[in-house]
């Protein structure tokens, strides 16, 4: 979603625009030898919409280029990666990468949150809550610290009004669709948002290493609670759809609750 509101807010992306894209995979040129992109939905033509219904890596390491990789580091600034959170408990603090991003295929494989992206489930959860709170970010309360604090803002305009609009509309399709990787999180009548993730822990992509499934999700007409789960080792289990019945499940549960 980071590189969606980052190539949004700064014209590098058109919403509307469709990509015509062959196959699973992809690569620049040759210049990337046998490296490539690979994606799961044999989609010829993404645009915005489709690219977070299919959670199609090749669109977004297309967009990452487009971007550039100066601009990218800088955009993602405003969403505190690189910071320690602003709580006094030890999370470690994300990264986009581990010395800069110094080639494109990291660019490309940063734009859908692998290469070197590193972030915890607290961090994911205040991104998206730009999407719900006019594309600002709120300052995360520890209600334990012995301290008495009010609601704040921890980044202001992370993203634009109109970005986390557009955005969390997009969101909703990403789930309300058959189509959607997000599909499981579906609840029939309300507008659950939200958006799949799968992360790869391996030191090249031909190694068989573990994957780890997300799904960050939301109710967009009541946004009061925001869900940003991760499961370990979901590889021959299902993978993120392991995570979205869980999710669904919550909702169901709280929406029952406050019914």
């Amino acid at each position: 979603m980071p590189t969606a509101a980052i190539g949004l807010d700064i014209n590098a992306i058109d919403p509307g625009e469709e990509k015509q894209i062959s196959g699973l995979t992809w690569a620049k040129d040759g210049s990337w030898g046998n490296y490539f992109v690979t994606r799961v939905h044999a989609a010829k033509s993404v645009n915005l919409l489709k690219s977070l219904i299919y959670s199609d890596n090749i669109y977004f390491a297309q967009a990452a280029l487009q971007i550039g990789a100066e601009a990218f580091e800088k955009e993602s600034a405003k969403f505190g990666i690189g910071e320690a959170l602003p709580i006094p408990y030890p999370f470690s603090k994300s990264q986009l990468s581990n010395s800069g991003i110094q080639n494109e295929i990291l660019l490309a494989d940063t734009g859908y949150g692998q290469g070197e992206v590193k972030m915890t489930t607290l961090h994911v959860a205040l991104v998206y809550s730009a999407l719900v709170n006019e594309g600002n970010i709120p300052r995360p309360l520890l209600l334990e610290d012995g301290k008495t604090k009010e609601p704040g803002i921890w980044k202001e305009q992370a993203m634009t009004p109109e970005t986390a609009a557009l955005l969390r509309k997009d969101l909703i399709q990403a789930v309300s669709s058959p189509d959607g990787v997000g599909h499981g999180a579906y609840i029939p009548g309300k507008s659950i948002a939200g958006k799949t993730g799968t992360a790869e822990l391996k030191q090249s992509k031909d190694a068989d290493g573990q994957e780890n499934g997300w799904f960050v999700g939301f109710d967009a007409d009541a946004p009061e609670l925001l869900l940003s789960m991760m499961v370990e080792d979901v590889k021959g289990r299902g993978g993120s759809s392991v995570v979205t019945k869980k999710v669904k499940r919550i909702f169901q549960q709280v929406l029952k609750n406050a019914s």
